[in-house]
């Protein structure tokens, strides 16, 4: 697991008010969920940033399919 820092910010009080709720009901601390949320955010690009790899190798597959294909 690679090694945790610390990041301060802002959010709105309507958002942390949600975190409360949310800690409370599930017993995740609001830290970990805020953590949870931008990992899953961090996976959600990291994957949109593959899809668009995969579209050039598709087209590049294509290609050579109709070289061969000649």
């Amino acid at each position: 697991m690679a090694e945790m820092v610390r990041v301060n910010t802002r959010i709105s009080s309507t958002l942390n008010e949600w975190l409360d709720k949310e800690s409370n009901e599930t017993g995740v601390p609001k830290s970990t969920l805020v953590m949870l949320a931008l990992e899953n955010y961090y996976q959600q690009r990291e994957v949109i940033k593959s899809m668009s790899d995969m579209g050039a190798i598709m087209e590049k597959l294509e290609h050579i399919e109709k070289q061969i294909q000649k």
